[in-house]
């Protein structure tokens, strides 16, 4: 399905529906722009844009439709346009990728008279049925949400992403101490990927989910189980939990999840078992917990023991927090341990005189009680609302031991001047040294 193509039909559609059925149209949006000299690679110009067109019928259904611009970015470097002095087909590339991101028609309304409300949505879809299997903004197609008969939920979806047409559905249930759900993506002609999740309250305090996903395809699986159960009869409030998981090493649907925190990547090939308590006893919130674990895709648990205990609490407004891990890495012929002691304090959002906000944590890690090897990472931000300050801000990071890729050291001030204009610098030791001005206007 053309953009271009979904984004004038979307428009000539709540357009000529307005002298039927004598709607009102609202359009709304966001334009945004920045211009920018990075003292490493030059100037550039960004441009975003979104457009809303939208339309409410007597009764009371909506139909809108919404077109969102690519961002238009141009570099120069040393005074001279990058975009000139390609080739006709490098140059035809460049301008595509300047069109449009995103165009499509949602209505919102019954089916029938008296029917749900249900969302009806063509175009770029945006759909999540679960991270694990259906997760995704790549597909093209028609999706159709909100359908509910008492208890019972369906949604469905049908569409084509690069070349591979796309089905799929979902049906929940939720019957008070019970609530289900199964959902069923095809994936061109040999993808079936599938899961069917159920949580549970079976007894007051306890809590109990389930989860499994797989694929036909490959016949891998992620299975997930856990329980928490409030421990009433103790002097003190404690819950009790423990869990399971399994991802096979070939388990990668194709609309699974890719953001941060998904619960597939580092997670294919383990085998776990885990188990905690935790506890509030005074002023402290206490907790312990261990976890077996196995990576080799076997589904053994013969590589890596781990248990650990942490406390936190609050004094004079700053939240303060302690751990200690110990892991143990099993080996065919010598086991090695790891010990890991974490430090921490944070100070969230105070206001230390009024109109001026500040927030600031600290965080220190040791690894097998080598503190010349400590790991610090500081955080600060401040924010002004006052005289000349007003509307400044600033953030840094100090991180002594950086994760790959990651900047220890980063600097970014903001000023949003009376006029609307943003001024702003951003530093990291990773190469950027940035200035930037901006506007910013919804309507």
């Amino acid at each position: 399905m053309k953009k271009l193509a979904v984004a004038i039909a979307l428009i000539v559609a709540v357009v000529v529906a307005l002298p039927v059925s004598a709607a009102q149209i609202d359009l709304s949006g966001t334009l945004s722009t920045e211009a920018a000299y990075n003292f490493g690679s030059g100037a550039s110009t960004t441009t975003d844009l979104t457009l809303e067109l939208g339309t409410t019928f007597q009764g009371g259904p909506t139909i809108k439709g919404v077109v969102v611009v690519n961002p238009m970015n141009w570099l120069t470097e040393n005074g001279n346009d990058r975009e000139f002095g390609l080739s006709p087909e490098e140059f035809a590339t460049v301008i595509a990728d300047k069109g449009i991101k995103t165009a499509y028609l949602e209505a919102t309304g019954p089916y029938w008279m008296g029917g749900p409300a249900m969302i009806t949505r063509v175009g770029d879809l945006d759909v999540a049925y679960s991270p694990f299997i259906l997760e995704t903004r790549a597909i093209d197609g028609i999706s159709v949400d909100g359908m509910t008969v008492g208890p019972i939920s369906v949604r469905s979806l049908y569409g084509m992403s690069t070349g591979e047409a796309v089905m799929g559905g979902m049906i929940g249930a939720d019957l008070g101490l019970v609530a289900m759900d199964a959902a069923l993506v095809k994936v061109g002609a040999d993808e079936y990927d599938y899961q069917a999740r159920v949580s549970a309250t079976p007894i007051d305090r306890l809590v109990v989910n389930g989860l499994v996903a797989g694929q036909t395809n490959t016949e891998a699986t992620a299975i997930r189980a856990n329980a928490e159960y409030g421990i009433g009869f103790l002097p003190i409030d404690v819950v009790a939990s423990l869990g399971y998981r399994q991802t096979s090493g070939a388990f990668d649907p194709t609309f699974r999840s890719r953001g941060d925190g998904n619960p597939v990547d580092d997670e294919q090939g383990v085998s776990a078992v885990n188990a905690g308590v935790a506890t509030q006893i005074g002023m402290f919130g206490v907790s312990v917990d261990g976890e077996i674990l196995g990576n080799d895709d076997d589904w053994k648990m013969d590589d890596e023991r781990s248990i650990g205990a942490a406390v936190a609490t609050k004094v004079r407004g700053l939240d303060v927090r302690a751990g200690h891990r110990v892991t143990q890495m099993i080996g065919e012929t010598e086991d090695t341990f790891t010990n890991k002691t974490s430090l921490g304090v944070a100070m969230s959002e105070r206001a230390l005189m009024p109109n001026l906000v500040v927030s600031a944590s600290y965080d220190a890690t040791i690894t097998d009680f080598a503190f010349a090897d400590m790991r610090h990472v500081a955080r600060a931000a401040v924010g002004a609302d006052m005289g000349a300050f007003r509307g400044v801000s600033v953030s840094a990071l100090y991180d002594s031991k950086p994760e790959a890729d990651d900047p220890s050291r980063e600097l970014t001030v903001g000023y949003t001047a009376p006029n609307g204009v943003k001024l702003g610098y951003a530093y990291n030791d990773l190469g950027t040294s940035k200035l930037s001005a901006g506007m910013e206007v919804d309507f």
